[in-house]
């Protein structure tokens, strides 16, 4: 095994996350989606991982930035590669889907502001995590350029602030998404951690630690969803048990699978695609009065396979290839 590879099935583990969300926009929230009452077994499954999704993803980006961080030298290298990853699709696929969202026939799901200019600025659709994504890079980037994480203190005091800030921090405004950016910064960090200091803890107390967080967390969150405790947020103690524990948990638990690992590997531009295949889907089986298993199923793999295809299409010129999956 190569110097800078995880000892862990991170693809296969990508894929994973890929599917949760997938699954989580075909069914939507209430009014959106399938559009399936509350109590529904499909809402109820996916608000189930409402905890996890999102953290699993971005402790992922921690795992993979760690091999390869950004340093003083190369800081603006890394910038140009971060915004051809993230702001170039950003632009683009947000304004199409825009367009479609306000002019295609059937379209539902997040409310489409009235002037197209608030969606670069503010959260629209999936598309915060991109803003909120890059604005994390560019916090740990100005860190690890400083080499202020280099050591397990200075990491510890980055952990506790991130921590301080996911559970205290709230704009009203919510420009670039910097809400959702704080919540899921000590999930990237973690990341970081596992991939720079996992040699300095042991796999059982880390997995030990790991699975205890998450069987609370779980706990409690499941308490929750049967109205037996207040909803917990993002920016919730509950939040970071089962993200961080449950990010951690998978990570050592992911077996390799074909599946898996081909999902994956195309799992920038599923994330980017999935709305509009997985919607489109949802429209005509809609109309068909098809029953709510074959909309999920189907519109599961359509929100899979058909930006797999997209990608594909978009290798064949240098534009498209940046603009529609931020590839060079």
């Amino acid at each position: 095994m190569r110097k800078n590879m995880l000892p862990y099935h991170v693809v296969e583990l990508r894929g994973l996350a890929c599917i949760l969300l997938v699954a989580y926009h075909v069914v939507g929230i209430p009014g959106a989606g399938m559009q399936v009452a509350d109590g529904s077994v499909y809402r109820y499954a996916t608000d189930s991982f409402e905890l996890i999704r999102m953290p699993l993803f971005t402790f992922i980006s921690g795992l993979v930035y760690a091999l390869n961080p950004a340093r003083g030298d190369r800081l603006s290298t890394f910038f140009v590669k971060k915004l051809r990853r993230l702001g170039f699709p950003f632009l683009v696929v947000s304004t199409l889907f825009y367009l479609l969202q306000t002019h295609a026939p059937g379209a539902n799901g997040t409310a489409a502001p009235d002037s197209m200019w608030r969606i670069y600025v503010f959260s629209y659709a999936h598309f915060w995590y991109l803003q909120a994504l890059f604005l994390i890079f560019t916090g740990v980037a100005l860190l690890d350029a400083l080499h202020t994480m280099d050591r397990p203190g200075g990491f510890a005091l980055a952990m506790a602030a991130a921590v301080a800030a996911c559970l205290m921090v709230h704009v009203d405004s919510n420009v670039l998404s910097v809400n959702e950016a704080c919540f899921l910064l000590p999930h990237f960090l973690l990341g970081v951690g596992v991939t720079r200091f996992r040699a300095m803890v042991p796999r059982q107390a880390m997995l030990g630690a790991a699975g205890a967080a998450l069987a609370i967390g779980v706990a409690l969150h499941q308490a929750s969803l049967w109205g037996h405790l207040p909803h917990f947020g993002w920016n919730s103690g509950v939040a970071l048990l089962c993200g961080m524990g449950g990010a951690v948990t998978l990570l050592h638990a992911m077996p390799p699978g074909r599946v898996f690992r081909m999902v994956g590997a195309s799992s920038y531009a599923i994330y980017l695609h999935h709305a509009l295949f997985a919607a489109g889907a949802r429209v005509v089986l809609h109309r068909l009065n098809a029953a709510d298993g074959v909309i999920f199923c189907v519109a599961l793999i359509a929100g899979l396979i058909g930006p797999m295809v997209l990608e594909s299409l978009a290798r064949i010129r240098p534009w498209t290839r940046v603009a529609l999956v931020g590839k060079a």
